[in-house]
């Protein structure tokens, strides 16, 4: 019994050292008193210190800041952030696009674009155009000029592409890029003046007159889009539906020897009440951008990565 205080104050330290105090500190400067048990690739095990005999706590190794192991040796061990999952965040923190519609200044027209991410998988765009900018289509005998405006909207569903995120050793596409399926509506108003040279058939010099085309398409269709450096999209779209058009006319008579044949809504391509369908062939550039918080689904924006599967190219 002599040796009986030695051993009491032996197994009282080797008590404290086997369960001594440690810190973490997460980036919500939140202060957490703990035993670390184990510390992993990806994530930290441990017990609250008060409460030696509860559950085990894991945390993520992205949520903490530093940890402060107290030992034989105090330890600081600094939690760096990693590269991927800094490009991760990057390309969630940027999820919708403004885009140009490469040719319409070619086709007499301006047109943009803005499309965000909803839900992964299913983003929304809306596009609106300025039809008579540079417009004057002339040969040796017409003349049409055009002016009016279209607004596009519609969601876009997304069937995946090569991967770009990759979270837990699951890979995910990035929100905006790859191949797709979109649904569209067109809303489109237009007036286009034609000047025409009748002295070819006629002892008619010239000819006047103005149509006005007020439709409403329904499009459904097929695209792609490219991302490079996370920046800019390259992208391409192919549509098919149905429009539904109201015409006036200062011509009041065609006469015989005039077809009166117009086509283009610069929105869309239409073939005539007779066979009303409509086509959209759309080449797009863009810039990759922040969503606007009033865009945002909540839902989608968690802590925890959210993106669809890749399915390949």
């Amino acid at each position: 019994m002599k040796n009986f205080p030695l051993i009491f104050f032996c197994s009282l330290a080797f008590t404290i050292l086997s369960y001594s105090q440690d810190i973490i500190i997460t980036k919500s400067k939140d202060v957490i008193k703990a035993k670390i048990i184990e510390i992993g690739i990806d994530e930290v095990k441990f017990k609250y210190y008060d409460a030696p005999d509860g559950p085990i706590v894991t945390l993520k190794k992205n949520e903490i800041k530093t940890m402060k192991l107290e030992g034989k040796t105090e330890q600081i061990i600094e939690i760096k952030e990693d590269p991927r999952s800094i490009s991760n965040k990057a390309i969630l923190d940027k999820t919708s696009c403004l885009k140009f519609y490469f040719f319409s200044p070619l086709n007499h027209h301006l047109a943009f674009g803005y499309e965000w991410m909803n839900n992964p998988g299913f983003n929304w765009e809306a596009g609106v155009g300025i039809i008579g900018p540079g417009t004057g289509v002339m040969d040796d005998f017409i003349n049409r000029k055009s002016k009016g405006a279209f607004l596009r909207f519609g969601p876009k569903f997304l069937l995946g592409s090569s991967s770009d995120i990759e979270i837990e050793g699951a890979k995910y596409a990035h929100p905006l890029k790859g191949r797709y399926f979109k649904v569209e509506m067109i809303l489109n108003s237009v007036s286009i003046t034609t000047t025409t040279d009748t002295g070819y058939y006629q002892n008619i010099s010239k000819m006047t007159y103005t149509n006005k085309y007020q439709s409403m398409t329904f499009n459904i269709g097929y695209g792609r889009q490219f991302i490079f450096g996370n920046t800019v999209t390259v992208g391409w779209y192919l549509g098919l539906g149905y429009s539904f058009e109201n015409k006036t006319s200062t011509l009041v008579k065609i006469p015989n020897w005039w077809e009166d044949i117009e086509l283009q809504r610069y929105s869309h391509t239409y073939f005539g009440k007779t066979f009303p369908l409509a086509t959209t062939l759309r080449f797009t550039i863009g810039y990759i951008m922040r969503t606007p918080d009033w865009l945002k689904n909540k839902k989608s924006y968690s802590s925890r990565t959210p993106s669809r599967h890749s399915m390949g190219d």
